[in-house]
């Protein structure tokens, strides 16, 4: 179960769907911790360098050959994730990596921890799979994650059949409202009391747009998730952060 004292709740910071992706707001630390900084590697990552003022450069090792990770993960997400994956003392799901960027981000989470936990990333293309593997292998953290090449969806079926539980799950697997949906309707089950899940996409503009059906993560968190269990903790970038309740 996950105990780790949380004292940053911030529900103030929520959008209705007229405003969703109007703001961003600024990365805050939902885990109490005395520095500006958990560590060095949360202190790179906000002073890591952007594309289109925005998006997160991460480089996939430190030699001539170096590359930013593919991936549109804002500074403030970035933030985000690491600060959960860190602090979780329980195993840890991703669902969607494309290349790696925020597995990346999660492994070096579980790296500089010192709570041990397991960490399981899921991507539908075997192609993303690679590349993720790749990532990892370049910057020696692969160990620290199991990546495999599945479907969202009966991934988490498959963990509710053997009561297998996270502490932490980040979403990202899809933007359209029926993939996202499907997975939330059990979301609640495979999640540890007191866990939370991180949702990529939830504060974006186009999630507000009728003509847009590409985008409704937003909708289907809201309408396909059991919010009698999950509670808002607060919004991020553009991730929307929920928390499960302890009993």
């Amino acid at each position: 179960m996950s105990t780790i004292k949380t004292t940053h709740l911030h529900p103030q910071l929520w959008f209705s769907i007229q405003t969703i992706g109007t703001q961003i707001p600024p990365y805050l630390p939902t885990h109490d911790f005395s520095e500006p900084f958990i560590d060095k590697a949360h202190q790179a990552i906000a002073n890591a360098p952007l594309k289109d003022g925005c998006l997160i450069q991460i480089n996939n090792g430190s030699w001539f050959k170096k590359q930013p990770i593919p991936g549109w993960i804002r500074r403030e997400d970035a933030l985000k994730i690491y600060e959960l994956a860190f602090f979780s003392n329980g195993d840890i799901l991703e669902l969607g990596s494309f290349h790696g960027l925020s597995t990346t981000i999660i492994a070096q989470a579980c790296s500089n921890s010192s709570i041990h936990k397991n960490f399981e990333s899921i991507d539908l293309d075997p192609s993303c799979t690679a590349a993720t593997q790749v990532n990892l292998k370049r910057l020696g953290l692969s160990r620290y994650v199991t990546t495999r090449t599945a479907n969202a969806i009966t991934a988490v079926q498959d963990y509710m059949k053997i009561n297998k539980r996270f502490a932490f799950i980040f979403v990202d697997h899809a933007h359209a409202y029926e993939p996202v949906c499907e997975v939330c309707r059990n979301l609640a089950a495979i999640i540890e009391p007191g866990g939370f899940c991180l949702f990529h996409d939830f504060n974006d503009i186009r999630n507000g747009d009728p003509t847009d059906q590409g985008h409704k993560v937003y909708q289907a968190v809201q309408e396909c998730m059991d919010l009698s269990q999950i509670t808002l903790y607060g919004i991020y970038g553009c991730c929307g952060l929920y928390r499960r309740e302890l009993n």
